[in-house]
This record gives structure tokens, C-alpha cells and sequence, in this order.
């Protein structure tokens, strides 16, 4: 089961918005975590260097180089980092009075509200062309913030994430966390769900249940498209779950195996060493370093 914790609000016990502007902006470059939060306001990151493994309402997903986030206030999420000491990303962060406001000028019910209603934020993938054009114009937010005038720094902002709203998430970003557009609906949306950790811990039956397809068919989409079986897809996401536990819990390892879904602690060694490079035990002994701004 998800680990119960305290989860700081960012906005509410910790004011990171901008008095001013409603704004933030962050240019982070992590080496070991953030913290497990929730926020009173929406932003928008994107990883500009690096892999972490992004915890977002009790799922693991992947983030890469490109991955262009919406967070919603409701998403509960936190990053962790393994042989990715360069990890970066750019963060704009606008109170909901900012988004209120967008989504007048947008008109554009339906949309927005498949990008805020699903269970999971929208995530898309920029090539390499239009991350500097986002970072550049992320970066000018900054600016315009720093400067003497608050009501520029609003107004660009505003037409800068209505840009990124219409220009990358409508029409584009899938009601589930980084799917190809080419993968057949029904199996976005079962590994949509199979990403939810319950799930996970029940594995290839689970799998099997939930899908609307013979097991036989599953398997063959699912090479096809991804090039894995069901089975190291379920061990690959387990693997990621483990490794937050590891870093994020004091949960003894042989309870982290368990609570993954691993019925053999030997089988789950091997399998982690092969995809981390080194133990369950060489991850709680390693030091943890810490995060930075840059």
C-alpha cells in the first residue's frame, strides 16, 4: 500500500508564489530528491537534463531530457534520482487566479478539462528544437519578475502558458503518463493503470484482468510496441516503486520486496542489480547528497 506521510503544501505551509506577480520560477538542479509536496497552484516543469523517477499520485513514471509536465494542484508528487547526479529542470509556477483568467481568454472548456480531470497530469515529449524554445521563454519569465514592473511579468506569463496549452497539451498529451500516440487505446489505458502501485503488487494476473484483450493478443501488442513481455514491463515498474521505497522509507528490504509485488528476495536482487548496478542494501548504504538551486 501507498506509504502514509505527512505531505507539505507548497503555497499553503510554505509561500513560494510571488506576491506581486502570482508567479514562481525555479531553475533546479537536483542531486539526491524533492521532498513529497502538493501544491496550492498549478506549474509547469520540463527536464532540461538528466532521469528521474517521478512519484505522482501513487505511480512511478520516467522522466527524460524533454518531458514537458503539467501540475495540476491536486497531484501529490515527489522526484528521485539514481545515477543521474545532473538531474535539471525549469519550473513556472501561477496561482489558480492566473489559470482562471487563461481559461477565459481560451475558451476552451473541453480541453481544459481533459488536461485537469484525469487521475494523472499530462505529460508530453519536445524534440530538442522546441526545449530551447520553451526554456528560453520559461527563463524570460524570470525577467520580467525580476524587473520593476509585476504587471508585465503577468501578462507575459499569461500569454506564455496559454502558448503551452494550446501549442503542446491540446490535442496532444494522453489522459495517461507518457503513452505513444501510436499504441492502441485499450492498452494506454491498461498501462495507465497497471502504473498504479495496487496493481502493480498483483501483477501479470491483475494485468490480465483488467485488459480487454486475450492473453495471448496482450502479449504480442505489447511486444510489438514496447518490446517487452507483461511480465518485465510489471518487473520494470516494480523495480522503480522499489527504488523509491529505498530512498524515500526506512522500510526494511525484505518488506520492500513484498510490497513491490517480488515473492523471492533473490529474484528481486537480481533483478535490481541488472537495472541499477548495484543492491537493494548498496542503495541504503550509499551517502545521499543533497539539492541544489542553480
Amino acid at each position: 500500500m501507498p506509504i502514509q506521510q505527512k505531505i507539505p503544501v507548497y503555497g499553503k505551509e510554505e509561500v513560494f508564489l510571488d506576491e506581486k506577480t502570482g508567479l514562481l520560477y525555479k531553475s533546479h538542479r537536483f542531486s539526491e530528491t524533492a521532498g513529497i509536496h502538493t501544491h496550492t497552484f498549478y506549474e509547469f516543469f520540463i527536464v532540461t537534463e538528466g532521469i528521474a523517477l517521478h512519484m505522482i499520485n501513487h505511480a512511478i513514471q520516467q522522466l527524460n531530457p524533454g518531458d514537458f509536465v503539467f501540475i495540476r494542484p491536486r497531484d501529490i508528487h515527489t522526484y528521485k534520482f539514481w545515477h543521474s547526479e545532473n538531474f535539471h529542470i525549469l519550473n513556472v509556477g501561477f496561482s489558480a487566479e492566473i489559470f482562471d483568467s487563461i481559461r477565459t481568454f481560451l475558451a476552451a472548456p473541453d480541453e481544459l478539462e481533459r488536461l485537469t480531470r484525469p487521475e494523472y497530469p499530462p505529460v508530453v515529449h519536445v524534440d530538442p528544437g522546441r526545449l530551447a524554445e520553451i526554456i528560453g521563454m520559461m527563463e524570460k519569465v524570470w525577467v520580467y519578475m525580476c524587473s520593476d514592473s509585476p504587471q508585465r511579468a503577468t501578462l507575459y506569463a499569461k500569454s506564455m502558458l496559454s502558448f503551452f496549452l494550446t501549442e503542446y497539451f491540446f490535442g496532444n498529451a494522453e489522459e495517461v503518463m507518457k503513452i505513444h500516440s501510436s499504441v492502441p487505446k485499450w492498452l494506454t489505458e491498461l498501462l495507465s493503470q497497471m502504473q498504479k502501485i495496487e496493481n502493480l503488487q498483483e501483477g501479470f494476473p491483475k494485468m490480465i484482468a483488467l485488459s480487454p484483450v486475450s492473453k495471448n493478443h496482450l502479449c504480442r501488442v505489447l511486444k510489438k510496441e514496447f518490446g517487452v513481455t507483461p511480465t518485465q514491463y510489471i518487473n520494470e515498474k516494480r523495480l522503480e516503486y522499489a527504488m523509491y521505497l529505498l530512498t524515500e522509507t526506512e522500510e526494511d528490504i525484505i518488506s520492500v520486496c513484498y510490497m513491490c509485488g517480488f515473492n523471492n528476495l533473490s529474484h528481486f536482487y537480481h533483478l535490481f542489480k541488472e537495472k541499477y548496478g548495484t543492491t537493494p542494501k548498496g542503495v541504503r548504504s550509499s551517502p545521499q547528497p543533497t539539492a541544489q538551486l542553480s
